[in-house]
C-alpha cells in the first residue's frame, strides 16, 4: 500500500515537527464527509494505538443544502460506527445567524463551526482539535492573501498549530489524499457548493490555479507550497526571536502603555523593529491590531528615527508617541480598546450615529467622480466608493473575527 505508507510517514513527520500530539491525547476530529476530513479521520485511526489516542468525531450540520446536508450527517454517523469512534453532531441555523450578525455565508459558517468545535472539545475533555486542511488549501490561501495585499505574516498561510487546533494533513497534497482514498477504497462525499465560483477560494482553485499551471508554470502548486513553507518557517522564526528579545527592548509595560528603550530599539534592523512594534500593538489592541497597516508601522519607525517629538494614530485607540528620549505605544485618554459589538443600517444619504464607537458617519450620493472642488478631497476620515460595485443596504459594524480589509495602495496583513 504505497500511498498509505507514504502518507503515514509524512503525517508522522508533520506531527513531530510541529509537536501536534503527545502520548494519551484526546483528539476531536472535525469531519465534514469530504475527502480531506475523511482521510484525516482514517489516518488518525491508523496511528491511534501508536500515540495512545482517544478519538471523537465532530460534525456540524450548517443548515445549508437541505437533504444533501442531512445525508452528510448519516454518512459521518455510519463512518464513525464502522470505525468505533463516537460522533458528536449538532444542527446550526447558520442562514439565520449570518442574517442577524450581518456576516457573509462563509464567515458566519466558519465562526459557528469553530465555536462548535471548542464547545464539544470542552464537553469531551479533548485537548486537541484536528482539522483537515491540506497543502492545496495553503496554496489557495497564499494566492487569496496575495491578491488582497497581505504582508509577510499573512502570506505565511494557515498555521499548522494554533491553540488546540492541529492540522496533520497540512503538508499533504490533494492528489496524495485522493490516491490514498482510492487505494483503500474509502468512500467520501463532495459538497456541491465547492463547485461554485461565487466564492473567491473556489474561483482560485477552479479557475486561477489551472490557468497559471497551463500558461505559466505546470508545477505552480508545488512552487506555491515550497514558497509558503519558507515563508511560514521564517515567520515562525521571527516570532520566536521577537518574543525572546522583546523583554530587553521594553522598559515598562501595562494595559495602557508599552514604553521602549529608545537606544536599544533604534539599534535594531527595520524588520525586527516592525515586528516589535506590531507585537506591542497586538498585546494592547487584541484583534483590532489586524488593522495595523504598513503605513502605520513605517510612520511610527520614521518618528522613532527623527529628531522630533510627535505621535502617530494607530488602530484600537492607540498612539505611537515620541517625547524627548522616550518612545512608546499608548492608549489614548478615555479610549476603550475593545468596543462592544454593534451593527447599524447605514443611512443613504444621511447620518448614522454609532454610540458604541463615539462617531457619526455621514454619507452622500454623488453623480460621477468627485473632485476637490466638491469638498471630497482625500483625507483621513473621507472615502469615496463606486456604488456600482456593491448593493444596498449597507451595514456599519465593528470588526468580527475573519474580516479582512485592505484598501488599494495600502499595506497590511
Amino acid at each position: 500500500m504505497p500511498y498509505t505508507h507514504k502518507l503515514l510517514k509524512k503525517i508522522r513527520n508533520t506531527i513531530n515537527r510541529y509537536h501536534m500530539l503527545k502520548q494519551g491525547d484526546k483528539v476531536l476530529v472535525g469531519v465534514s464527509s469530504g475527502p480531506d476530513s475523511i482521510c484525516l479521520l482514517y489516518m488518525l485511526r491508523e496511528i491511534m494505538e501508536e500515540y495512545n489516542l482517544s478519538l471523537h468525531i465532530a460534525h456540524l450540520h450548517h443548515g445549508f443544502r437541505g437533504s444533501e446536508a442531512d445525508e452528510d450527517v448519516r454518512f459521518v454517523q455510519a463512518t464513525g460506527d464502522s470505525l468505533g469512534i463516537p460522533l458528536h453532531t449538532e444542527y446550526a441555523d447558520i442562514p439565520s445567524y449570518i442574517k442577524k450578525a450581518r456576516l457573509s455565508k462563509q464567515a458566519g459558517a466558519r465562526e459557528v463551526r469553530y465555536q462548535f468545535f471548542y464547545r464539544v472539545a470542552k464537553e469531551t475533555g479533548a485537548n486537541r482539535i484536528a482539522l483537515g486542511h491540506t497543502a492545496d488549501d495553503q496554496a489557495e490561501t497564499l494566492l487569496m492573501r496575495l491578491l488582497r495585499g497581505s504582508g509577510p505574516h499573512g502570506l505565511s498561510g494557515i498555521p499548522p498549530v494554533r491553540d488546540k487546533i492541529i492540522r496533520p494533513l497540512i503538508d499533504l497534497s490533494r492528489e496524495e489524499i485522493m490516491g490514498f482514498l482510492s487505494e483503500r477504497k474509502i468512500r467520501y462525499r463532495i459538497d456541491s457548493s465547492n463547485r461554485s465560483t461565487v466564492y473567491l477560494r473556489n474561483k482560485i482553485r477552479i479557475d486561477l490555479i489551472p490557468y497559471l499551471a497551463k500558461e505559466y508554470n505546470p508545477n505552480i502548486r508545488d512552487t506555491l507550497m515550497r514558497n509558503l513553507k519558507i515563508l511560514r518557517d521564517e515567520d515562525m522564526f521571527l516570532d520566536q526571536y521577537i518574543k525572546k528579545i522583546y523583554p530587553g527592548v521594553v522598559i515598562s509595560e501595562s494595559k495602557e502603555s508599552v514604553q521602549f528603550d529608545v537606544k536599544r530599539l533604534s539599534s535594531l534592523v527595520d524588520p525586527v523593529r516592525r515586528r516589535i512594534l506590531r507585537y506591542a500593538v497586538e498585546s494592547m489592541a487584541g484583534e483590532e491590531a489586524v488593522l495595523l497597516s504598513f503605513k502605520h508601522v513605517e510612520d511610527s519607525i520614521s518618528l522613532l528615527d527623527s529628531g522630533e517629538e510627535g505621535e502617530i494614530h494607530l488602530p484600537g485607540g492607540l498612539i505611537a508617541k515620541k517625547e524627548r528620549d522616550s518612545f512608546g505605544v499608548y492608549l489614548k485618554a478615555g479610549v476603550v480598546t475593545h468596543t462592544p459589538p454593534y451593527a447599524y443600517p447605514a443611512a443613504m444619504p444621511g447620518d448614522t450615529v454609532v454610540p458604541e464607537a463615539g462617531i457619526t458617519i455621514s454619507t452622500a450620493i454623488l453623480e460621477g467622480i468627485p473632485d476637490d472642488k466638491e469638498g471630497m478631497e482625500h483625507g483621513r476620515y473621507k472615502a469615496c466608493f463606486d456604488m456600482g460595485k456593491f448593493s444596498l443596504p449597507l451595514t456599519i459594524r465593528n470588526r468580527i473575527a475573519g474580516d479582512f480589509f485592505c484598501p488599494k495602495g495600502m499595506g497590511g496583513r
